[in-house]
């Protein structure tokens, strides 16, 4: 049986209702994380520090709420003389590493006034975020961001956030230095859903029900005078 348009008319009301509150219901709240550091790249304890280059020790941030992860962005500030020698990680409590910057990044060289080519360095807050429009390999001056890592920050949706979380920096050639100051977590989390689209899913799926059962099954209500008698 074809469903008539007052049926239809209900079911689209229902769908608008539903769509436009769990919308606003999953729209989700933002906890942000932020720790204060001051870490040499590398570290004097890294035996390779000698030659200029090794790893830092890790900055450690810790996030002491316990829910699922939505969306995760991140800013690392930071001041090196050659941000084209750095390899940036961040970590998650759970052990999954994403790779946000790396290591050779192409994007830190700009041409001098030889002709040549010389890093970039100074300070610089990283801003990393999977919905920007640029990837950090395609960052130009004056490296403002946001930029998308190398490797989706997705990687750590739906984990546990409660924990230690670690940024871990790779000084990958020699003779220049720096340090991290700041590592700042915008973590994302669903709200829980409320009671009113599930009613209104509910109502929805009934009526769909009713309409798309065939003649032979659709059920046969009792007649009212027979319910009072």
């Amino acid at each position: 049986m074809r469903m008539d348009a007052r049926a239809r008319k209900w079911i689209f009301v229902v769908v608008a209702i539903v769509v436009g509150v769990g919308s606003a219901v999953f729209a989700g709240s933002v906890n942000i994380y932020r720790s204060n550091f001051d870490l040499l790249i590398p570290s004097p304890d890294d035996p390779n520090s000698q030659f200029g280059k090794g790893r830092m020790t890790d900055a450690v941030i810790e996030v002491p709420d316990s829910f699922l992860i939505r969306d995760v962005d991140v800013v690392v500030a930071l001041t090196h003389e050659s941000f084209f020698d750095l390899e940036i990680i961040l970590q998650s409590p759970d052990g999954t590493n994403v790779l946000l910057n790396p290591a050779g990044n192409l994007a830190f060289l700009v041409e001098d006034e030889g002709g040549g080519f010389k890093p970039v360095g100074g300070s610089i807050d990283m801003f990393f975020d999977d919905e920007a429009d640029v990837s950090i390999e395609q960052a130009a001056e004056p490296f403002v961001g946001p930029y998308r890592p190398v490797e989706g920050l997705s990687g750590f949706d739906g984990e546990e956030a409660y924990g230690l979380w670690r940024l871990r920096i790779n000084d990958w050639w020699q003779d220049d230095i720096g340090s991290l100051q700041r590592v700042e977590l915008m973590i994302t989390i669903p709200e829980p859903a409320t009671v009113i689209p599930l009613l209104l899913g509910a109502i929805l799926l009934r009526l769909y029900k009713r309409w798309r059962l065939p003649p032979t099954t659709r059920p046969v209500l009792p007649d009212y005078h027979s319910c009072i008698n």
